[in-house]
């Protein structure tokens, strides 16, 4: 997938998918998570890793975008909880 994609100004590190890896690119994604649409800050790798299925992992939705958007993990049930899913948004300036 082609996104544009901006330069970090510097570089950051992060371990994922059992490497480590090189952050160098962050772009805006936009999203539908069960039907709902997000969107978030990405940083752009060219590989993730595999999953405990051995399939590849196309997108890491972060703790922050969760936040952001009020979605909590039901790992038990392999689910998420979107009942904090914002109807509005209030902006302060």
């Amino acid at each position: 997938m082609n996104l544009p994609a901006e330069m970090l100004p510097i570089e950051r590190k992060v371990a994922l998918g059992g490497r480590d890896h090189a952050l160098k690119k962050v772009c805006y994604l936009f999203a539908k998570v069960e039907g709902l649409l997000v969107e978030f800050d990405a940083y752009v790798l060219d590989e993730i890793g595999n999953d405990e299925d051995g399939k590849p992992i196309e997108v890491l939705f972060g703790a922050l975008a969760m936040q952001k958007w009020g979605i909590h993990p039901i790992p038990e049930k392999e689910a998420l909880d979107l009942t904090h899913y914002p109807k509005e948004f209030v902006e302060f300036f």
